[in-house]
């Protein structure tokens, strides 16, 4: 009954990234739409959203305790990297996209997944601890992940300079989210019109995300997408080994049950996009980047619900 629940919450979210793949595939969405639409979410619409979130669900004291909370997603994101090194090494993954391969195993799609998904299995209370997962995930991919791939890369003089990678590290995103911080920390009062714009604001996060999601996977050529063993090993690691890591993480350090079902729903999504858009910026392994954004994307809609249904039959 809860998986059947689940997929009816990943059935409305499959249909609007349902439109943008139709919208796309009428022509309507230019390569400047394409390019306009991530940075209209990531820039205008997810930083006031997390600003609010924390403003109005954060207190004072809740602070150390939610720190504290972060160090789980954090250990299993390292977790996860470590094991998936040692997988790519038992299992002799191709030499050219190994570290690509355990970054990619390691790191979700938090923000343009993470929120609607987590928005429609748990409402609105789920925020608070989608935006915990989101700080551990962001330091790993802007810091380990970010040197994965520049490792791997043939590009050698693209690698970020250190102004550039802080830059990224600090993104809009965790501005946003850092803002919101400062002002219950220093409790510092926000005017109501401020909260009632950030809401409205924030609304657009969830149908621009998914939509965009959908354009991304209308603009995939199947027809070159080949799944062989690695990519097989991967989907295992991203959608199986993560979300099972986690658990023995929250096994080590229990959190409240809320937070623990967030942890484990987040764990279990596909890895984040911008693991091929910097694979071929850095000059990696494009090819093998874009299958794993494309495969675990779909295979998640189904996955996610297993988790719900797996967590939910477990007492979680």
């Amino acid at each position: 009954m809860v998986f059947l629940s689940a997929l009816g919450s990943m059935a409305s979210i499959t249909l609007l990234c349902a439109v943008g793949y139709l919208v796309s595939r009428a022509g309507w969405v230019s390569r400047d739409t394409e390019i306009f639409i991530p940075k209209l979410v990531t820039v205008v619409a997810i930083p006031p959203f997390l600003f609010g979130q924390v403003v109005t669900h954060f207190k004072h004291d809740q602070f150390l305790e939610l720190i504290r909370n972060t160090l789980v997603p954090l250990g299993s994101i390292l977790a996860t990297f470590a094991l998936a090194l040692a997988a790519a090494w038992i299992f002799r993954v191709d030499r050219r996209h190994r570290l690509l391969f355990a970054s990619a195993a390691s790191v979700s799609n938090t923000l343009f997944i993470g929120i609607p998904v987590n928005e429609a299995l748990f409402g609105g209370p789920a925020i608070t601890y989608v935006i915990l997962y989101f700080f551990g995930n962001t330091f790993f991919f802007w810091t380990i992940g970010n040197w994965c791939l520049a490792r791997e890369g043939q590009h050698k003089d693209r690698r970020l300079t250190k102004r550039e990678l802080l830059s990224r590290i600090v993104s809009p995103p965790l501005r946003g989210l850092l803002a919101g911080i400062a002002v219950v920390l220093l409790d510092l009062p926000v005017p109501d019109n401020l909260l009632k714009s950030c809401v409205l604001l924030g609304s657009l996060t969830t149908p621009l995300a998914l939509l965009y999601i959908g354009i991304s996977l209308e603009r995939i050529d199947w027809k070159h997408i080949s799944i062989g063993r690695d990519a097989l090993l991967f989907l295992l690691m991203r959608l199986a080994v993560a979300p099972c890591l986690l658990l023995g993480c929250l096994w080590l350090l229990p959190l409240e049950r809320l937070a623990s079902q967030v942890f484990v729903i987040q764990s279990s999504l596909p890895c984040m996009a911008n693991m091929a858009l910097f694979a071929a910026y850095y000059g990696a392994d494009k090819e093998f980047a874009s299958i794993a954004v494309a495969t675990s994307t779909l295979l998640a809609m189904l996955t996610v619900p297993a988790w719900m249904a797996a967590i939910s039959s477990a007492g979680l």
